[in-house]
């Protein structure tokens, strides 16, 4: 009996050891401190070693400990130091971190390299070569001069291989602010690659402010304390990690810094402070001059009347100013704020013919003011960032400089628009679709300015338009005229594709596009329409032939209608679930009109049942409709993507309709009766 007791105690024993090694083995919620940076201190979770790394090896690497401490001073002067130890998995590992590149701007920064070297087996320490360790200039500044600043400490590990530790340390002096009295630094605890333990400390001047914004970390997690520096107060910031999880990616998923934990801080505590001085930078660049004051005037000459002098409504002048800036100016940034904060003088941006996205909107100010039109910069999320944070009071969530500028229309009202001064492709008050929907804040002088949203776009901004015009004769010879008009995203997409191809290119980009609905299709001639011109939505017209398009058997000829395959929308749907929404970043309507003119004294004999899909986040419609007196085959359809973002509840039922319609057109078969009696 007493055995029989024992066997029971030890099985509850052996269950209860193993459910807490398995817990502990498949934990992927990171464990923050909360204590300062002491080793002692932290309290690291017990894992087996063995099964974790196999349970990362399909990430290539993990990092075993990464250490950053931040110091700074009372002058704003910021120094970094990182020591990291990365283990090495698998051979994709090897190729992604073998080459260590860490960026620094020559301009405001110096970089010191401390040490690197290769563990081999736990015991063999290869050191770097110094031919190993390199500072080099990246591919974009031979395009981009106005970068030629931005400078690549490169580390290239000696010996690694499966199993090895990479080990690597360098320090970072921000010797110039980017901004006076600013520094604003941000501190990932996750990647794309998990992480056993990260710490991460800042040490300043008791007396500075800081703004501290933590990012899916809890508050409590952050431990401040006032430690002595010969004699002097400073406060310490400290907080560190263990076991944080690698961020799992996905395609068309929203922005990977929107899962991540992070600290950003900033030292300016207030919007207001930093957005008068970054207001003071932008009006010190606006400055015109005569050459500048040349070119306004000539953009907007012809809205000048030729004996008075009178000006025609603002809207007009400052569209055709933008018409001139954007076919002069050439856009050549990498990011708001890499070049530090300032943007360079409308006169050097002018002269230079090109400038990034604050120096080319100061330019653009600077000309609209000359026409006395008010104009204003407005700072700017993208799509490629995480929304706009009230609670992180820096200029580095930016990525963007819109224009910004208030007319009062009909009934008194006004309206705001925007101009987007980074590109050729969008006409006057259009702006980028990354850009539609996005919140900012737009500077409108000392002291004044205005949390906003740009407007939302609409389904039908972007739109693919096909019209089929033609005759199909009673052998099946199909004879007609193709006509596809793009709108918006799709006219900026395929006219930045083909303005600087030659007619060779041309012709093959108008096969492969013919190919979605009719392959096989003699094209008898094409042109493109407006590709030049940027206000008025591009037009692809083709001349086709098919002479073996209708099957015909006994009395009846069959045919697919002409419908385009729309495989672009498959790409969309390929995954059954979704870990994350589904960012399509812009609205938009794919639809079409078919004519066909069919053989005389004939009628249809077969045709599809009219479709009608809806869900929330889209729609989708076709029906065709024969007109007896006419012989005449009319048949229209419409796909409308309502949502630039899919949530993942949303998603079963956006891939559904998505599914059945594009099974519906690919079975979309007539059936002409009769074709013999003419």
């Amino acid at each position: 009996m007493k055995n029989n007791k024992l066997k029971i105690v030890l099985f509850f024993m052996f269950i209860t050891v193993f459910f807490t090694a398995f817990l502990n083995m498949v934990n992927t919620h990171p464990a923050f401190s909360y204590k300062t940076l002491n080793n002692k201190s932290v309290a690291v979770k017990k894992i087996n070693g063995k099964n974790i790394e196999k349970l990362y090896k399909k990430y290539g690497a993990y990092i075993i400990k990464k250490d950053v401490v931040l110091k700074l001073n009372k002058n704003y002067k910021l120094r970094e130091y990182v020591t990291e130890s990365l283990k090495i998995l698998s051979q994709r590992g090897i190729n992604k971190y073998s080459e260590v590149v860490i960026p620094f701007s020559t301009k405001y920064q110096k970089i010191k390299f401390l040490y690197a070297y290769t563990l081999l087996k736990g015991m063999f320490k290869i050191p770097i070569g110094k031919h190993a360790v390199n500072i080099v200039s990246p591919g974009f500044a031979v395009n981009y001069p106005a970068y030629s600043d931005i400078k690549y400490l490169t580390l290239s590990m000696p010996a690694v291989e499966d199993g090895s530790i990479i080990n690597f340390s360098y320090e970072i002096n921000n010797f110039k602010p980017l901004i006076k009295n600013g520094v604003f630094y941000t501190n990932y605890f996750s990647y794309s690659i998990p992480v056993k333990k990260i710490n991460f400390s800042l040490v300043y001047p008791s007396g500075v402010k800081l703004n501290t914004y933590l990012h899916n970390i809890k508050k409590s997690y952050l431990f401040k304390k006032t430690v002595l520096i010969k004699n002097k107060k400073f406060t310490k910031l400290s907080i560190s990690a263990i076991n944080v999880p690698a961020i799992k990616k996905e395609s068309n998923m929203p922005p990977e810094k929107n899962f991540r934990q992070y600290i950003s801080i900033s030292t300016y505590t207030s919007w207001r402070t930093l957005l008068n001085r970054i207001n003071e930078m932008f009006k010190k660049a606006e400055s015109p001059d005569k050459k500048i004051e040349k070119f306004v005037k000539s953009a907007i000459k012809k809205y000048k009347g030729e004996d008075n002098g009178s000006i025609i409504e603002e809207k007009k002048e400052a569209a055709s100013i933008y018409d001139k800036f954007v076919k002069t100016f050439r856009y050549v940034g990498i990011g708001y704020g890499i070049n530090g904060y300032s943007p360079a003088d409308a006169i050097v941006v002018f002269n230079d013919g090109y400038g990034d996205s604050k120096s080319l909107a100061a330019l653009l100010i600077a000309m609209l003011r000359t026409a006395k039109i008010n104009a204003y910069p407005v700072l700017i999320t993208s799509l490629n960032t995480t929304g706009f944070n009230k609670k992180t009071i820096s200029p580095k969530q930016f990525d963007s400089v819109l224009i910004g500028l208030t007319f009062k229309e009909s009934g008194g009202r006004h309206v705001n628009y925007y101009l987007y001064p980074d590109s050729s492709s969008y006409k006057a008050f259009d702006i980028p679709f990354e850009s539609a929907g996005r919140k900012g804040i737009a500077i409108l002088g000392h002291n004044k300015f205005k949390f906003i949203k740009t407007p939302s776009e609409k389904p039908n901004q972007n739109e693919k338009i096909f019209l089929f015009k033609g005759e199909i004769n009673k052998n099946g010879t199909l004879r007609g005229t193709i006509s596809a008009k793009y709108k918006g995203i799709y006219s900026n997409y395929e006219r930045s594709s083909l303005k600087n191809i030659n007619h060779y290119e041309k012709t093959i980009t108008v096969y492969n596009s013919l190919y979605n609905f009719l392959p096989g299709a003699q094209i008898k001639g094409f042109n493109f329409k407006n590709l030049r011109n940027i206000n008025k939505n591009l037009k692809l017209i083709i001349k086709i032939k098919d002479k073996n398009y209708g099957t015909k058997k006994r009395d009846k000829l069959i045919f697919h209608s002409i419908l385009p395959v729309d495989s672009g929308l498959l790409g969309l749907v390929l995954k059954r679930k979704r870990r994350y929404n589904l960012v399509i970043g812009y609205p938009f309507e794919h639809k079409g009109l078919i004519i066909i003119k069919l053989p005389a004294k004939s009628y249809i004999y077969y045709m599809p049942k009219e479709l009608k899909l809806k869900g929330s986040s889209s729609s989708a419609y076709s029906k065709c409709k024969f007109l007896n007196n006419k012989a005449e085959l009319i048949c229209s359809y419409k796909f409308e993507s309502e949502k630039p973002t899919v949530s993942t509840e949303e998603y079963k039922r956006y891939r559904k309709i998505i599914r059945s319609y594009l099974q519906y057109m690919k079975n979309y078969f007539i059936a002409v009766s009769s074709v013999y009696f003419y």
